[in-house]
């Protein structure tokens, strides 16, 4: 197994009045959960990771619109869909109980303290995806402790986020499902080594018929200028989110910023989903805001929508499911199925839109090939002969046709003046 190596936390940067600045960072050559929080906040109910069971329970936001899940049409799908009998594995740090969030149990893989919390990662992460304010409100989710902390105390018996964490919360997830029977599981965790006991689990995860969901991974804080574009040459690695069968989630800036600034250049990205003014709730249960643009976050606002779309389409493989979330998003959608090359490293297929991957007519194969209907071109076609026109003058039509006329006038005549002959 690869072992990752050390480097320092780079955080993501709040939005300014200006633009929003930059996001979260993947931990340089190592490994972080995709959505630190900000050195500090520009209003007055930010979602932090730091604000943890004990931490003095601040007021809630007053934020009445969700501009992220706007853009997505979030509301809309909502009418036809609240992910209601659904389950999504979260794969994160341990979530808190908070109000209206509907936790249907939970395991922590060896090594980490089932019964403390000490970053309030995976907590905001489930209130994206189920909270009361979330993308699928009635969906349940079950929690899956992987790690403490990114500054964990070693010598304090705290443990940090790792690829052998994700892997052993991966099986324990694989090991739960026949009791559990999850539809959709959540990573908004990275690595950025390979490592062959990570994908194995990926791939014995991915057996299991659930979806995968993960974070596409945020650019670090030495971010290229802005002129950066994504090509082959630095196609960035992320992990689990590069594996075959996982569904891959970048975040989009608002505007038109340049997302080089936010999010790596990732061609196995399969989707992308804003995230700024999205509200979810701090571990101390206080509704807060998010104002960070962070593929953590981006992925579990997808695992919303893939409940929401699971409910929609009980009977439909992960493959297919996968597929309509591509074939409907703002942009060109997907050419080659759920893991065929993405044509844009920011955005893959494009941005999300929930209400049109629930109502568009799409028939996916179970693979999740969308079939395309093509107008057929022959070479041997031929024009049908157009409609004879009849010429009401002609002969011998004309003789039949008036001689029909004069007929039935005089015979409307005749019994018209019939009455007076009888007089």
């Amino acid at each position: 197994m690869t072992a990752p190596s050390t480097g320092r936390r780079l955080s993501p940067v709040r939005r300014s009045p200006v633009r929003t600045a930059l996001a979260a960072g993947l931990l340089a050559a190592s490994v972080v959960p995709l959505g630190a929080p900000p050195a500090a906040a520009d209003h007055d109910a930010p979602c932090l990771e730091s604000e943890v069971p004990g931490s003095e329970r601040l007021a809630d936001t007053h934020a009445k619109d969700n501009p992220a899940l706007e853009r997505m049409h979030v509301e809309e799908a909502q009418e036809l869909a609240t992910g209601r009998g659904v389950k999504v594995a979260v794969i994160d740090s341990g979530m808190v109980g908070t109000e209206g969030l509907d936790i249907a149990g939970g395991v922590a893989i060896a090594g980490v303290d089932p019964a403390t919390r000490l970053s309030g990662h995976g907590t905001i992460v489930a209130g994206l995806i189920a909270g009361p304010r979330g993308v699928a409100p009635d969906a349940q989710v079950f929690d899956v402790k992987v790690y403490d902390t990114d500054d964990a105390d070693s010598t304090q018996g705290e443990r940090e986020l790792s690829s052998a964490g994700i892997a052993a919360g991966i099986d324990a997830v694989v090991r739960a499902q026949p009791q559990q029977q999850f539809d959709i599981v959540n990573i908004s965790l990275a690595v950025r080594e390979p490592d062959p006991e990570l994908e194995a689990a990926v791939a014995r995860l991915v057996d299991l018929g659930v979806v995968v969901v993960a974070a596409a991974g945020n650019a670090p804080a030495e971010t290229p200028d802005p002129g950066f574009e994504g090509t082959p040459d630095n196609d960035a690695d992320v992990f689990p989110a590069d594996y075959p069968g996982v569904l891959a989630v970048s975040a989009t800036p608002p505007f038109d910023e340049n997302p080089s600034t936010y999010v790596l250049p990732n061609l196995d990205t399969d989707v992308a989903a804003p995230t700024l003014g999205a509200i979810s709730a701090n571990a101390t249960g206080q509704v807060c805001v998010l104002d960070q643009v962070a593929t953590s976050w981006a992925s579990a606002e997808v695992s919303g929508v893939m409940a929401l779309l699971k409910q929609r389409f009980p009977r439909e493989t992960a493959p297919q499911l996968v597929a309509r979330l591509q074939a409907t998003t703002e942009g060109a959608g997907a050419l080659d199925g759920p893991d065929g090359t993405a044509a844009n490293p920011w955005t893959g297929a494009g941005v999300v839109q929930a209400h049109d991957a629930l109502t568009r007519e799409i028939k996916p194969g179970r693979q999740g090939k969308v079939e395309t209907t093509v107008r057929e071109v022959r070479a041997d076609a031929q024009a049908p002969p157009a409609l004879e026109r009849i010429d009401l003058f002609g002969t011998p039509r004309a003789i039949l046709l008036w001689s029909g006329l004069v007929a039935g006038s005089l015979l409307a005549l005749a019994f018209m003046l019939r009455p007076l002959l009888r007089r």
